[in-house]
């Protein structure tokens, strides 16, 4: 994920102080560009800059930014943040357009890089990823997905343009060829957003192995990094499903003094609301950071497919108690919140490792697909993400993961467990 952020004021103002600390927070990044005004400059000349519009943008491909007569254009695509053309058909994209008085907001589909505002009488902020502590001089607000918004000083912003919306497919009445589709639109999905180069965050589980699985069998070149405690769970899982799957192995373990570090810094930094959150924000933290001291840009998640498929312990326990449109209606909230709260947290934790974030359980036509499924495709007999086992089974993955049931991250990777018991001593 690129780290960016704008500014658009009313009056010449030094930008200094309000860009500075973007900088600061770039530096796993290698190329930063900062523009006064419209005019280039580097960031020596940054202390004496005074002006009303003002934008830094940090990431490691090129043409993220087009400069243009009328204003400034930023491209938010995995093939510019990156560098890498063959993603050029990526649907997770985002567009900032800055000029004078007026800035133009565009986000896609759920998965996009998101984007962030504040607007009042006298200034307008955009950073992207949101949830980054101190940008924005009010209270800021996450663009829905799907979306195009117009920003001016006190103004009229428009508001959703749906673009990307789920769709009534006719899918096949059998689980047998509704897993031969899923699995052709995972393929199709990882092809179109995840470069050669690439990590994913690896727990051993059904998701994370399926995607590592697809990586391989498209000839990319993954790299399974995990993160947590020293002796977790999914430490030790994640090594032998590693091993099973004949994969690049990347393993992170975590003191917990250097989970009281690095969370200290995550708070100082993002905006956590929970101390799930804060374990969360740590492991794509850690990934993210390892990824990029291994040459990799990207890291690849499986964020999504709990919701998608059934995942929660929480939608199984409802079905039991003979909830069934409970659950359905449950999944269907959890989905359309994800933009606002873990897409945002998640983004800018790999943003801050020096990586972009990307999902590709989040691809549309897998959303679209997985809304028109039957409850029992997702949910059976006490099994949750039955169609993604059937897809995992599909593609040849070993049945010790295929049946393994899910471990929440935040758990499986001791991690929670750890803050709590920081937050014990020092509290």
């Amino acid at each position: 994920m690129a780290i960016v952020y704008a500014v658009v004021s009313r009056c010449d103002v030094f930008l200094s102080s309000l860009i500075d600390r973007v900088l600061r927070m770039s530096y796993r990044w290698p190329v930063n560009e900062v523009f006064i005004d419209g005019s280039r400059i580097s960031p020596r000349e940054l202390s004496e800059a005074k002006g009303r519009v003002g934008l830094v943008v940090h990431h490691a491909g090129e043409r993220v930014v087009e400069e243009g007569r009328d204003g400034i254009a930023v491209h938010l695509t995995p093939s510019s943040i990156l560098g890498v053309g063959e993603l050029a058909d990526s649907p997770f994209t985002s567009e900032i357009e800055i000029r004078r008085e007026v800035v133009r907001l565009k986000s896609r589909q759920v998965g996009s890089p998101p984007l962030s505002y504040y607007s009042s009488g006298e200034i307008i902020t955009v950073a992207s990823p949101p949830y980054i502590v101190g940008l924005h001089p009010g209270p800021e607000k996450v663009v829905p997905p799907c979306s195009e918004m117009l920003l001016r000083f006190n103004g009229p912003k428009t508001g959703e343009k749906q673009e990307c919306t789920s769709s009534r497919t006719a899918l096949p009445i059998n689980l047998q060829d509704v897993s031969e589709l899923l699995f052709e639109e995972l393929v199709a999905a990882v092809k179109r957003s995840v470069a050669k180069k690439c990590a994913v965050l690896f727990s051993g589980g059904i998701d994370s192995s399926l995607l590592v699985w697809v990586c391989v069998e498209l000839g990319l070149a993954p790299l399974a990094i995990s993160v947590g405690l020293g002796g977790s769970h999914d430490l030790s899982f994640s090594e032998k499903a590693a091993k099973l799957l004949h994969i690049d192995y990347v393993k992170v373990p975590l003191s917990e003094q250097e989970i009281a570090y690095t969370s200290s810094y995550l708070t100082k930094n993002l905006i956590l609301q929970s101390l799930m959150d804060r374990a969360l924000a740590l492991l794509v933290y850690e990934g993210a950071r390892a990824a990029a001291s291994h040459g990799r840009r990207q890291v690849v998640s499986g964020q999504g497919a709990d919701e998608l498929f059934g995942g929660y312990m929480k939608y199984l326990r409802m079905l039991e108690s003979g909830n069934q449109p409970g659950v359905e209606e449950e999944m269907r909230r959890d989905l359309d919140t994800l933009w606002f709260r873990s897409l945002p947290r998640d983004y800018a934790s790999a943003a801050l490792g020096g990586c972009l974030l990307t999902t590709p359980y989040l691809d549309e036509r897998i959303i679209n697909n997985a809304y028109n499924l039957p409850l029992n495709f997702k949910i059976s007999r006490g099994v949750r993400k039955v169609v993604l086992r059937s897809v995992a089974r599909l593609a040849g993955l070993p049945s010790e993961l295929v049946e393994k049931e899910k471990k929440a991250a935040q758990y499986g990777t001791g991690i929670e467990k750890a803050l709590k018991r920081i937050g014990t001593r020092t509290g």
